[in-house]
Formats: structure tokens, sequence, C-alpha cells
């Protein structure tokens, strides 16, 4: 939280981590009527509650669907269904995605309450190889069609009611790996993602699979980073080793798209670009051990 008044940020709590975090995210809880979660992956899936009166963090829920052995195969990454909080799901080095359903009794909607627990609804085989990112999609309600990214290269997308199948949006013609992806908040038929060590970002249309119908070129080293404005169809962030953080207006495709709309340039290498959704005058990058937010 940042104290606006002097424009800084304010410790409100810390906690320890067993293991190095692939991605943290807050509960999707446009209406606030949710308790303060939030979700880790690493080795497993934790849910963490924080408590409003004193800011203590407490492990609420433990995830972990393969219990028959001792050793486990980390997530890469997972997200949180903004339209259903039970809904999250998951992305392992195992080629699996894994959606669990979060078995909350009344926690979601009052502070106190028995712990959160999941369920496995279903695993999935879902690349050849590893597996680096998973996203939902608000399409069709926003519940069940979710895409996954990795290590082969491809963007494929599936349907929770229709899982014997899935469709191939995208294949590198260099088989690279694919390592992020991020729906458009606004027109679920867009997506971006991006190659292992790529200088561009890719922006896919599923009506036309396997095509980019824009690429985004101005960093002149890997991205690493994408976040779609939560308030337009339009307009992506890109970050990148580079030191930039780059704006991009997309409304003219398929016509190509030469260059960004604003441009920052930070201190160090930006490894994480989030747009805040609630506040979308607000994007935050992280570099080198520091965070800054900045004004659009």
């Amino acid at each position: 939280l940042t104290d606006e008044e002097n424009g800084e940020f304010k410790v409100k709590g810390s906690f320890e981590h067993p293991y190095p975090t692939t991605k943290i995210l807050w509960i999707p809880d446009t209406k606030g009527v949710c308790p303060d979660l939030l979700a880790t992956s690493g080795d497993y899936l934790r849910l963490w509650k924080i408590n409003d009166q004193t800011n203590e963090v407490k492990l609420e829920s433990l995830l972990n669907n393969n219990k028959n052995s001792d050793f486990c195969a980390p997530l890469t990454s997972f997200d949180w269904n903004e339209l259903d909080p039970n809904i999250v799901g998951t992305s392992s080095i195992d080629t699996t995605c894994t959606i669990w359903g979060l078995e909350t009794g009344q926690v979601l909607g009052r502070i106190d309450g028995n712990s959160v627990t999941g369920m496995v609804r279903t695993q999935l085989i879902a690349h050849d190889k590893e597996v680096f990112d998973i996203a939902f999609s608000r399409a069709g309600g926003g519940k069940d069609i979710f895409a996954s990214v990795g290590a082969d290269g491809s963007v494929r997308m599936f349907d929770l009611r229709h899982l014997e199948h899935s469709t191939i949006i995208y294949e590198d013609s260099q088989q690279q790996p694919l390592l992020r992806l991020a729906w458009n908040k606004q027109d679920p038929n867009y997506l971006a993602t991006m190659a292992t060590d790529g200088l561009e970002v890719i922006i896919l249309d599923v009506r036309v699979p396997c095509t980019p119908v824009a690429t985004l070129k101005n960093h002149t080293a890997c991205v690493n980073g994408i976040a779609w404005a939560p308030h337009s169809s339009c307009h992506i962030c890109s970050a990148a080793d580079d030191q930039q953080a780059l704006i991009w207006d997309i409304q003219q495709m398929p016509r190509s798209i030469d260059d960004p709309i604003l441009a920052y340039k930070a201190e160090g290498e930006i490894n994480q670009v989030q747009w805040a959704t609630g506040q979308p005058d607000w994007i935050a990058i992280c570099y080198n051990q520091s965070m800054e937010i900045l004004r659009v």
C-alpha cells in the first residue's frame, strides 16, 4: 500500500515462503466482499489469509495434487478465475495443468470461517513439454475457457466442458519455448505471448489461429512481462531486459504497429509488470530488488 501524501510504500505485513515463488496473486474481488486472500505458486499452490486488524499473514491451505510421491513437480504459474474465485488453475513442469475447485464454506463471504480447502477438479496433460503459464479467458461466460503456453512452443486453448480435445492457437516457427501469455481484458478474442529470449510480443486472434495479427518489436533485449490494460481493448504494456516499459496502441491492427505510444526507462532490467485492475492509471514494475508504481 502507498502513503499517497508522501508517495511512499508502507510495509503492512510480511511472511516467510518456503520455496521461491513463481507467481503471487490477490483474490479477484471486484465487489469487495471477500476477505484478503493471497495465493502463491512454487513447489505447491498455497493460499494465505491476511488479518485486517493485525496484518498478520497466516497459511490457510497448501494444495498438493501429488500426495502419492515424496517429490513435487514445481508449479511455473497459476491463474485465479476472475468471475468465479472458487476456481484456480496451475501449470507445472510435469506437462500438466491442474484446475482446482476451492472448498471455502463461507470464507469468501466473511472474514472468519473454516479454512479453505481445495479439490482437484481436473488434471490434464496440456503440452508435450513443460507448461510455463496458464490464463483464464473471459469468453463463454468466463469460467470454462483457458489457455496455456509451454516449452514445446505452442499456445493451446482448452474448455473445461470439453477436455477431450484442445485447440492449438499458435506454434512458434523456431519451436522456441513460450514463457507467458495474457488475455485481453476487454476483448477475449485477443491474447499476447512471448518466447524465451524473444525481443517481441506476439498478438494472436483466436479466430485466426496460427498467424499473429501483430508483432510488437521495439525492445532491444528479451521481453519478460506483458499486461493488458484493464479498461481498454487496444492497449498493452510490455517490459524487458532493456530496462524499458512500453505501452502500445494496437487498434490499427492488422496494419503493422511500429512504435509504442509511451515509454519508461527504469534503473534496471524489468522482470515483471502489472496493470492495476481497480486503478487503471497505475502500472507496477519490478527491477533489481525494487518495485515502482508508474502513473499512466
